[in-house]
Formats: structure tokens, C-alpha cells, sequence
């Protein structure tokens, strides 16, 4: 059986009020970016509802893996369109469904139109079971979605799960804080499930950007940058702020390290005019995540900082990591730069001493070198 559409329907942005079409707009956007690469006639914006669509050159299985991945999406289906007539809807359901299938039909009729409602179908189905190429079976495992709307009826056999969600772009920007650990590649797909549009700030380890780009990061960017295509990551060196506080008591040095990279982001949203900041903390994982350090390390930074994983534990970010397709890259070896191990680390740092050790280590200055020599690449 050819499909003629992918029938595309709406998450919570269908519950919005006044502002509804700003949502749909952003939607509607963003599934035309997600597929210009991909053959199809055209996307139709029907109200409650997309329509792809397709023609003959059109890969299906392409289109759908790729709808997979936009947020504000809740089901999707591949779809063969008739006409709103009993006959007809039987000989597609008989193209539709081969010998060996058992299926419960699902009538609904939106359009008052028809001589006929939701229950004659199924009626007519059961009259008519003798020249069906399947089995009615109305506790069937597997369902016969039959929706007769004004412009003709739409069947499919399968809805398939969206991600749900809002629109990425409908929330602001946000600059992320990437690692090359576990936690912030998930919390990046949480900030883009919220509808935030992301840019990428990576603090590296290496001595220049060049070997940053060429590390496993390219691949985490390309597994998230399917959420959202074109995203641009900042990678900047670290080891000027290494050098600056090594003097300094080891103690404090991952949250100083934590609010040098608050302040970086900052100065990356205002060049991209981001809003927020975005990072992978959960509460009480690291002695730099205890509540007094997150109060001091954010202390001096302007920005709202969202944390998607705040009340995580380890084995769920895992879970989601593995769900995701990043924990493979996460988990390779590398040398992550906000993996610093300080001996004994303070749990409980006063803002006040880590303003004064900001200063002392004169990282203002620190912080405008590192900005200079910072890289930004579109993935």
C-alpha cells in the first residue's frame, strides 16, 4: 500500500490559549527546517493538524525518523487518504492490512457530513467481514485508525510516539554548559523539550580548539544537533584559568571553576542574544553540587541558570543518556576539564570567599583572554 501523507498531530501546544499560533507557527517551522533535505510535495498547515505531503520519490522511513526528533510533536502516522464512503473505506482497509492481520477498529468521525457515523463503520466491517482480507478481533493487539474529515478519510494502522513537548525556539535561547560527561548532553535535550533554542558553550582541556573539535565532541554534537539541525557550539580553552588559580587553595577551585564558566556564559549569551544558561547539575551528586556551593558558584552571575536534572539521581541520567544515544560517546575516554579532583573539596563554600579568590586570581581578565580565543562551529 503507498501512502499519500504523514498526518502530523499536536502535543500540549493544542492546550495554549490566545497565543496558540505562535506556537503552531514555531512548529510548523521548525518541521520544515527538520525535513528540507527530504522529497515531498508539501507541508500543509490544517489547524488541529500537518500534513505531509509525499510523492513518489518520497522516503517515508527518512521523513519519519526525522519527525521523530522535533520537539512539540506528539504522534505522527503514515496515512492513505479515500474517499467518505463505506466502500471505499473498506477496499482501502483491505489494501491497507494483509490475510494473517487481527484488528480492532477505531472509527471517528470529525466531519457531521457523512450519512454514516463512527459506529456504521464499524458496523459495516463486521457485516462485511466475509470479504476482508484480515480478522475484526476488537481485542486485537494491533488497531485500524479510520478518521473521516471534510476533505476525505484518513486510515493508518500505527501512531507514532513524537517528542512531545514545545517547539525548540518558542522559550527563549539558552546557552548550555557541555561537558563531555553524561549529565549535560541530557539536560540539553530537557532544555530543548521546554522550548529553549540552544547554543553549546564547551570548556576544553586541550592546548588549542583545533584537537577540541577533532575529540568526541563532534560526535555528541551530532547526535543532539538532530533535535535541533544548524546548532552552534562554542569551544573555548580552559588552561588560562588553570594556570591563574593554581596557587590558589585547591579546596574551592571546582566551584570557582563553576563560576568562571557561569560568567563565560554570559558573555557567549549576550554575543548570541541567549537569555538563560543551562547546565547538567543534580543536586548533591558532587560536593561541587551540594547547595551552598551551587548558591556561591552562581552567586555573581546575572542570567537565570536552569538545571533540567536538579532531582536526578546517577542511574536515571544514565537511563536517559542510554534512551538518547549519547552515553556511549559520553563514557569514552577523555579529559574533561570539569572533572578537576581537589583533595578533601569544600561542600560548603561562602560566596563571599569565592568573590574574594575571583579576584586574587584576577579571572575578569582571564575571562576576556579566554573569550578571545574561543571558536564557535554550526554543526
Amino acid at each position: 500500500m503507498e501512502y499519500g501523507m504523514i498526518v502530523i498531530h499536536f502535543g500540549e501546544i493544542w492546550l495554549k490559549g490566545k497565543n496558540r499560533n505562535d506556537f503552531v507557527g514555531r512548529l510548523y517551522a521548525n518541521v520544515r527546517a527538520e525535513l528540507k533535505e527530504e522529497r515531498y510535495s508539501r507541508l500543509v498547515n490544517a489547524r488541529d493538524r500537518f500534513i505531509v505531503e509525499l510523492d513518489k520519490g518520497s522516503d517515508i522511513d527518512s521523513i519519519c525518523g526525522r519527525l521523530g526528533k522535533v520537539f512539540g510533536i506528539s504522534w505522527f502516522a503514515p496515512v492513505a487518504k479515500t474517499q467518505n464512503s463505506l466502500s471505499a473505506i473498506m477496499r482501502t482497509a483491505n489494501k491497507l492490512l494483509g490475510k494473517r492481520d487481527r484488528v480492532r477498529i477505531v472509527a471517528h468521525r470529525s466531519f457531521k457530513g457523512t450519512k454514516f457515523n463512527s459506529r456504521d463503520i464499524v458496523s459495516a466491517f463486521i457485516k462485511g467481514s466475509g470479504k476482508l482480507n484480515f480478522k475484526i478481533d476488537k481485542n486485537a493487539e494491533q488497531s485500524l485508525f479510520i478518521s473521516v474529515t471534510s476533505d476525505g478519510t484518513l486510515m493508518y494502522t500505527r501512531k507514532i510516539p513524537g517528542q512531545r513537548g514545545l517547539p525548540v525556539g518558542c522559550s527563549g535561547k539558552a546557552v548550555v554548559l557541555l561537558s563531555g560527561g553524561i549529565d549535560s548532553p541530557v539536560a540539553s535535550y530537557y532544555a530543548m523539550k521546554r522550548g529553549l533554542d540552544v547554543v553549546y558553550l564547551h570548556l576544553h582541556a586541550f592546548p588549542n580548539n583545533a584537537e577540541a573539535k577533532e575529540s568526541k565532541m563532534r560526535e555528541l554534537m551530532s547526535v543532539l544537533s538532530a533535535y535541533r539541525p544548524g546548532s552552534k557550539i562554542y569551544y573555548s580553552p580552559s588552561y588560562m584559568f588553570q594556570s591563574a588559580v593554581m596557587k590558589l587553595p585547591g579546596r574551592q577551585e571546582l566551584v570557582l571553576f563553576k563560576r568562571f564558566a557561569y560568567k563565560l556564559a554570559e558573555r557567549v549569551a549576550e554575543m548570541e542574544g541567549a537569555n538563560c544558561i543551562v547546565t547538567g547539575e543534580s543536586l548533591g551528586q558532587v560536593a561541587s553540587q551540594t547547595v551552598s556551593n551551587l548558591a556561591a558558584s552562581e552567586h555573581d552571575t546575572d542570567l537565570l541558570i536552569f538545571r533540567p536534572l536538579i532531582g536526578f539521581d546517577k542511574q536515571e541520567i544514565i537511563n536517559e543518556a542510554v534512551r538518547l544515544g549519547t552515553y556511549e560517546i559520553s563514557v569514552k575516554r577523555y579529559k574533561d576539564v570539569c572533572s578537576i579532583n581537589a583533595r578533601n573539596p569544600s561542600t560548603s563554600t561562602n560566596y563571599k570567599k569565592l568573590d574574594s579568590l575571583y579576584k586574587e586570581a584576577k579571572l575578569t581578565a582571564v575571562l576576556k583572554r579566554t573569550l578571545e580565543k574561543s571558536e564557535a562551529v554550526v554543526t
